[in-house]
């Protein structure tokens, strides 16, 4: 049994220092290296001296110490695979495209609204912006407030023309006449408009009592009711046109000797005037052409000699429409 346990032991031992030799544990209190599990990355911290490097520069790598003399019993550390490069947190990687710039915008108040950029890749395109049409039931190519500011049309006109007596008497002892008028005209594009009108005339005169300058003057005003026919092409009107009135005239003759005169010097007479005639506009610009017949009552001017003031009248005027 003694001899039995002679060579049993010193075996055991022998086995016990071999499976210590081999174990591939980590031992704190060994200076050698250290083997980790499979798959498992060192987890060294850089060193002092640690550069971040450019972007795409792969930073130098220290190369592992020597082993020393007390690591020669350890077993041989498998080579781990190449660390990947270290890249800078704070820049983007290698070949990413540059993101969208943000624009300040300008110290101070300001109305001006900066967009941002259209995000990488994609474009803008600007939208074509049609012109507003015109306004239905204007005339074609007008619009409002650029020609005409009133849809009804109003205008002011002035002019003048030539007029006579319709009476034989009176054309024997005046001479040839002629008128001026400044008038306001509403609605001349619609068919019905209105006129409102200042007339005066002025003729020589002579006969008994009456000097070789005297004058027969007159002066009056009238409102006419108008029936339209507008044709409107474009910013262009023809319109014919035809009226009716009632009015007021005051009759003067100068230099008159009223004791053998077989005149007298003044008469208010109530007029009636009508006629019709033809009125072009064209961007605000007005004119037109009229014949025109007044017809008078209560006539006290000639009631010595008989005969009335009635007349015709024959002119044009030109003006503009608002």
């Amino acid at each position: 049994m003694k001899v039995l346990s002679l060579f049993v032991v010193p075996g055991v031992l022998a086995l016990a220092i071999s499976a210590a030799q081999a174990d591939p544990s980590p031992n704190p209190a060994m200076g050698g290296a250290q083997t980790m599990p499979s798959g498992a990355e060192a987890q060294t911290p850089p060193p002092s001296t640690y550069d971040p490097g450019t972007p795409g520069v792969a930073p130098a790598t220290t190369p592992p110490a020597a082993p020393s003399a007390t690591d020669t019993a350890t077993a041989p550390v498998t080579p781990q695979a190449t660390m990947p490069e270290e890249t800078n947190p704070a820049l983007p990687p290698p070949g990413t495209p540059a993101g969208p710039t943000q624009t300040q915008p300008p110290a101070g108040p300001t109305n001006i609204v900066i967009m941002p950029p259209p995000p990488n890749g994609q474009t803008t395109e600007s939208v074509p912006v049609a012109p507003l049409p015109p306004v239905p039931g204007a005339p074609e190519g007008v619009y409002p407030g650029s020609n005409v500011y009133s849809h009804v049309g109003v205008g002011l006109l002035v002019g003048g023309g030539f007029n006579d007596f319709t009476n034989n008497h009176l054309k024997s002892v005046t001479g040839d006449g002629g008128y001026w008028t400044a008038r306001v005209v509403a609605g001349t594009r619609e068919y019905v408009g209105m006129e409102a009108a200042y007339v005066g005339d002025a003729r020589g005169i002579n006969g008994l009592g009456l000097s070789n300058d005297s004058r027969l003057i007159s002066n009056g005003f009238s409102g006419n009711l108008r029936i339209n026919i507008p044709i409107a092409r474009g910013a262009s009107l023809i319109e014919p046109f035809g009226f009716v009135g009632v009015g007021w005239s005051h009759y003067t003759v100068t230099n008159n000797n009223v004791a053998v005169s077989d005149v007298t010097s003044t008469d208010n007479v109530l007029t009636l005037p009508y006629g019709g005639g033809l009125e072009y506009a064209y961007k605000g610009f007005m004119a037109d052409a009229r014949f025109t017949y007044t017809q008078t009552y209560y006539n006290n001017l000639t009631e010595t000699v008989g005969g009335n003031l009635n007349n015709w009248g024959v002119g044009g005027q030109i003006g503009f429409e608002y």
